[in-house]
């Protein structure tokens, strides 16, 4: 199958949600199928297979036209690059009069104005063919809209996410400067108001080190920054090339972000802590409860600040006779699996919008060739 996939921004730095979905989808189908991925904006090299063209906002630029309809794809794969809502729907209809006959399909690992009187309004016409949601609520709210929708796992990299043993988890504390003694309570993600970790500050006790690992790709909050080193809070806000090694050298990953908006549906951190065989401490955010729909073997759901408190202080109280079990948890979400169920999907979609089409009248496509017998040239 062919499949072009266009997301507006690609970049070499990792250390954000839609950069590594983005990322990992694209290296995921491109193993498989021949891919040919289109972006606007980033510092990704370009290759024969990936190609940078400069647009509007709306994507209105006749070389993107262009290169879609040279490729001549089966699917287009829109990754946004922001939270889905109806921008995201009105630039999947620019995509599908690109692409005539191919299906247009959006992958939204976050949503935004959904519930919005012009979303209902707007999204019955430009819904595309299909959406691959990353929550059951998302995938509900889209389909209350009349769009087409599919929930799907993401992923994490078991093979770089792994535990540390004892000696490798004292190594790692004593490069970062923390004690080998204390109770390290990690958090990893944008240093914002909207993600609730104000309430890391309530974990700072004798006894316990909060570690906050901030992504590089959103400004800091120097605020709330300010607040919490001022409770003894420690921050690492560099770009690490090995992230996995933050994950390594703690005792507990703790995930108290409420606002659907402060983060995609599936919070990459969570699995990565879990690959990494962390307890965890959560709240029950976006698509968690669809992938983990109950607590146990070391994953602990929490309701609001009070109960991350509370929990928080469980795990580190019977650390000892918790034996975490996250990984074996988290291990069928490799990202290999997650980019297998994708292109199932893109594929069963693609042959029964095709059996659709054979059933009537054939109708020409700008761009492809027609005749049956062509082989059709891959580039």
């Amino acid at each position: 199958m062919r499949i072009c996939i266009y997301t507006k921004r690609l970049t070499q730095r990792l250390d954000e949600g839609m950069a590594k979905v983005a990322h990992e989808t694209i290296s995921g189908l491109a193993r498989h199928d021949e891919v040919l991925t289109l972006f606007s904006l980033g510092d990704v090299v370009e290759k024969e297979n990936l190609r940078k063209i400069t647009t509007n906002r709306a994507g209105l630029d006749p070389r993107l036209r262009a290169r879609i309809r040279e490729f001549r794809p089966d699917v287009i794969l829109y990754i946004p690059r922001g939270p889905a809502g109806p921008s995201s729907l009105l630039f999947g209809k620019v995509l599908k009069w690109y692409g005539g006959r191919a299906d247009v399909v959006i992958l939204a690992p976050q949503t935004k104005g959904l519930e919005s009187r012009w979303s209902r309004k707007l999204a019955p016409i430009l819904k595309p063919d299909l959406i691959l949601a990353t929550s059951g609520k998302d995938q509900r709210e889209f389909s209350s809209l009349g769009c087409p929708a599919h929930f799907v796992p993401l992923g994490v990299d078991v093979d770089t996410f792994t535990p540390a043993t004892p000696d490798r988890k004292r190594q790692l504390r004593r490069t970062h400067g923390l004690s080998e003694e204390d109770f390290v309570v990690l958090h990893i993600g944008h240093i914002r108001e909207g993600r609730n970790i104000g309430v890391l500050e309530r974990l700072q006790v004798p006894g316990i080190q909060v570690l906050i690992a901030g992504s590089t790709f959103f400004p800091a909050d120097a605020a709330l920054t300010h607040q919490l080193e001022a409770r003894g809070v420690r921050f690492l806000k560099q770009y690490f090339d090995h992230v996995e090694e933050m994950y390594q050298l703690a005792d507990l990953y703790v995930f108290p972000t409420m606002s659907e908006e402060a983060c995609i549906g599936q919070p990459l951190s969570v699995l990565e802590a879990m690959a990494c065989n962390l307890p965890v401490v959560s709240t029950r955010f976006g698509g968690l409860p669809d992938l983990f729909p109950d607590e146990g073997g070391g994953l602990f759901y929490a309701d609001g600040a009070a109960d991350i408190v509370t929990k928080t202080e469980y795990v580190r109280a019977n650390v000892r006779q918790i034996h975490s079990s996250t990984r074996k948890m988290v291990e069928r979400y490799s990202w290999e699996r997650s980019s297998q169920e994708i292109a199932r999907l893109l594929k069963d979609h693609r042959a029964a919008s095709t059996s659709v089409a054979n059933s009537g009248n054939d109708v020409s496509y700008p761009g492809r060739n027609t005749d049956k017998s062509d082989k059709r040239h891959r580039p």
